[in-house]
C-alpha cells in the first residue's frame, strides 16, 4: 500500500464532525433519528437529484449574537482524572486487508464500518446490515448523517489513480444496506478530508493557512440527503475556525437559526489539515487538536468550550494504561468522543 494511501486512510479515520441535536428540515416537519426538526420559514428546498447530490444554497443569514468574553481554564494536565474512558475492544488499525471505522450518529449511538465485509453495525441495537459499497477493501464510514444516512468514500479498486468517490447508503426502511447517492472525482491521495457542514460533507484539502476553515461558501460534495437518496434539505449546526492572525483561533459556532457563539482559544488550531469539531447540545462546542505530520510530538490537546465562555482544555498525552490519545475518530454532541489509544484501540471518552 503506498504511503498516500496510508496517510489518507489515517486522515479519514481521525476526521469527523459530529453535529448537535437541533436540526432543521427546509421542506418538512417530519421527525429525523436523534433529534427535534423545525420547519424554515423562508428556505426552498434543493431539487432532487439522486444518485447525485448538489449543494443547496445558503439557508440561512447569521444574526448578529454577542458572545461570553472567553474564560481561558490552564491546560490540564492530568486529564485521565477528569475523563471517563472505556477501551472498547474494538481494533482501529488498517491492516492489508481491511478497516474498521467508527462513527456517531446524531443520536448517539456509535457504528462501524468493516471495509472487509462492507458491513455496518450499530453498537448498542447491535443491528447490522451488509451495504451494497463497491468502494473495496479500504472504504471508511467518513460519518453518520440525519435519516441514520451513512456516507462512506474510498478508492475503488479499479481505479488507476487516487481519485475517490463518496456515496450516501441508507440504514433504514425499505432502502436499507443500499447505495442511494453517488458523487465521484474527489481527492483519494491522503491530502484531503471530507467533513461535516451544516447542509452536507465537504471535501477539504490539506495545507492551506487560510483566514476560515472551512472556507465561507465552498462548495459542498454531498448534500445531506434522505434513505431514498433524495436531498432532505435538513440543517445541522456547525463550528468553523477563524484566523485573524497570530497564536489565536475563533472558534465560532453556529446554531441552525443562524445565531453564533464565538470562543477566542490562545492557540493555532489548525495543522496539516482542519481539525475534527463537533458542535454541543447545550451550545457549546469541541475541538480536538492533533497534528501527527508536522509536530507528532506534541501530544494531542482536547478542547471544551462552554456556552458560558468558558474554555476548558485536556491535555491527552497520557491516559494512564491507554497511554496516549492521538487520532479521534469521532465526536458526539453529548460531549462523548471515540478516540485511539496508543495500541490502536477504539476508545470511548466522556468529558465531565
Amino acid at each position: 500500500m503506498s504511503w498516500r494511501r496510508v496517510a489518507g486512510l489515517v486522515v479519514l479515520l481521525s476526521v469527523a464532525a459530529a453535529c448537535g441535536s437541533d436540526l432543521k428540515v427546509a421542506t418538512t416537519t417530519e421527525s429525523h433519528a436523534g433529534s427535534t426538526t423545525e420547519a424554515a420559514a423562508t428556505t426552498t428546498a434543493p431539487p432532487a437529484t439522486a444518485p447525485s447530490t448538489t449543494a443547496p444554497p445558503t439557508t440561512v443569514t447569521p444574526s448578529s449574537t454577542t458572545s461570553p468574553d472567553t474564560t481561558y481554564a490552564p491546560m490540564t494536565t492530568a486529564a485521565a482524572a477528569r475523563l471517563t474512558a472505556k477501551p472498547l475492544g474494538i481494533d482501529a488499525e488498517c491492516t492489508e486487508a481491511s478497516c474498521i471505522s467508527a462513527r456517531y450518529t446524531l443520536g448517539g449511538e456509535l457504528v462501524t464500518f468493516d471495509s472487509a465485509t462492507s458491513t455496518l453495525t450499530f453498537t448498542e441495537s447491535g443491528h447490522s446490515l451488509v451495504t451494497t459499497s463497491s468502494l473495496g477493501e479500504f472504504a471508511t464510514l467518513v460519518l453518520m448523517g440525519p435519516d441514520d444516512v451513512a456516507y462512506l468514500s474510498g478508492v475503488p479498486p479499479e481505479a488507476t489513480d487516487p481519485v475517490a468517490e463518496l456515496i450516501a447508503v441508507s440504514t433504514t426502511g425499505a432502502t436499507a444496506g443500499k447505495e442511494v447517492a453517488r458523487v465521484s472525482g474527489l481527492d483519494g491521495s491522503g491530502d484531503s478530508v471530507l467533513i461535516s457542514t451544516r447542509a452536507g460533507v465537504m471535501q477539504l484539502g490539506c495545507c492551506g493557512f487560510e483566514d476560515r476553515l472551512p472556507v465561507a461558501d465552498a462548495p459542498l460534495a454531498m448534500a445531506w440527503v434522505t434513505p431514498l437518496g433524495e436531498p432532505s434539505g435538513v440543517i445541522v449546526p456547525e463550528v468553523h475556525l477563524e484566523h485573524p492572525g497570530g497564536a489565536i483561533t475563533i472558534v465560532v459556532r453556529t446554531a441552525v437559526d443562524g445565531s453564533e457563539v464565538r470562543w477566542t482559544v490562545p492557540a493555532v488550531l489548525a495543522g496539516r489539515d482542519m481539525p475534527p469539531v463537533a458542535a454541543t447540545d447545550d451550545g457549546g462546542a469541541l475541538v480536538w487538536m492533533y497534528d501527527g505530520f508536522v509536530t507528532p510530538e506534541v501530544p494531542a490537546v482536547l478542547y471544551d468550550l462552554r456556552p458560558d465562555g468558558t474554555v476548558d482544555t485536556f491535555e491527552m498525552g497520557d491516559m494512564g494504561n491507554l497511554g496516549n490519545l492521538e487520532y479521534v475518530a469521532s465526536m458526539h454532541s453529548s460531549r462523548v468522543l471515540v478516540a485511539m489509544d496508543s495500541r490502536r484501540s477504539y476508545v470511548r471518552v466522556a468529558l465531565p
